[in-house]
């Protein structure tokens, strides 16, 4: 009966092990492939406030490292800029999905973009030992210009809201070279202004200059889904071309449309592959790049240029 019991113990701890092995072989093929490339990664400021998620998301980043994977982080801080703004007294504002920002609220969006960049930095040095560096603004990787919003003939002032006129990728690289490089969505004018601009279309925008193998967007759903309801209609893979057909259908809508519209430019800009993932998965980052399956939504410029 001991015997027995031992056995199938034994028999446990070996079908362990075994999957565990079966997921370091076929991660191996990727790690070859990957090892030295650009990866740009966003993740939403909604997943940095929880702990948890948190955790696991910077994890998986301290692997990608390890790896000899190049990553780019770009943060968000969405949510917890509204509520300090609201905390303050002010009105929050959005137009056409973009933070109308006053000095009082640009204040507030670099103060605490701020934080969570150099909280990912300590998080990545201290409990993942991994060297990551954080870009500050006025250190001249994301030039930019004020947007002048116009609808019909009415022209609509934004205040410091602004989009990237260039990447510097010399800057990037000389801290890439050293490590993870972390930074916020914000740009400076060639005037030395800083501007408040969307984290995706950074994002984008970086992936493109950088000539990125990857350009994953880390959020609070597991990807694009037919039905926001039901995640067992998450598309596992779909082409630009439908992409912009699900955003014209409207199934593509709200806080997705950025994202997906940044992840056809990249496409369309020299990008491989556009991934977006939920952050709530335990390890989506390496379930979406190391396994065929995959986590979530991948973007590919069409069926040709797949694989």
């Amino acid at each position: 009966m001991v015997l027995e019991v031992f056995k199938k113990g034994a028999d446990k701890v070996n079908s362990n092990f075994f999957q565990k092995a079966e997921v370091l072989v076929e991660a191996l093929p990727y790690i070859q492939q990957y090892k030295g490339r650009v990866f740009v990664v966003k993740i939403g400021g909604a997943i940095l406030r929880l702990p948890e998620s948190k955790k696991n998301i910077l994890h998986d980043i301290a692997f990608l490292n390890a790896v000899g994977i190049k990553t780019i982080v770009v943060c968000g801080a969405g949510p917890t800029i509204t509520e300090e703004i609201e905390k303050r007294g002010k009105k929050v504002k959005f137009i056409e999905g973009l933070r109308v920002t006053d000095s009082d609220v640009l204040e507030i969006v670099v103060e605490l973009l701020g934080a969570n960049r150099d909280e990912i930095v300590k998080t990545l040095r201290d409990e993942f030992n991994t060297e990551a560096l954080a870009i500050e603004e006025d250190q001249g990787h994301l030039i930019a210009r004020k947007i002048h919003w116009q609808k019909g003939d009415e022209i609509i002032d934004l205040g410091f809201v602004g989009q990237v006129e260039k990447v510097n990728t010399d800057v990037i690289n000389s801290f890439l070279e050293k490590g993870v490089v972390v930074f916020s969505p914000i740009g400076i004018s060639e005037d030395g202004q800083k501007y408040n601009i969307n984290g995706d279309s950074v994002s984008s925008a970086v992936a493109r200059a950088m000539g990125a193998e990857k350009l994953i967007f880390i959020t609070s759903v597991r990807g694009v889904m037919r039905n926001i309801d039901n995640p067992d209609t998450l598309l596992s893979i779909i082409t630009a071309s439908q992409a912009e057909n699900l955003i014209k259908e409207g199934v593509i809508q709200g806080g997705m449309i950025p994202k997906v519209r940044g992840a056809i430019a990249s496409l369309k800009g020299g990008v491989k592959k556009v991934h977006i993932i939920s952050g709530n998965i335990p390890h989506s980052l390496i379930l979406e790049v190391f396994t065929e399956q995959g986590a979530g939504t991948e973007i590919i410029l069409s069926e040709e240029k797949n694989g």
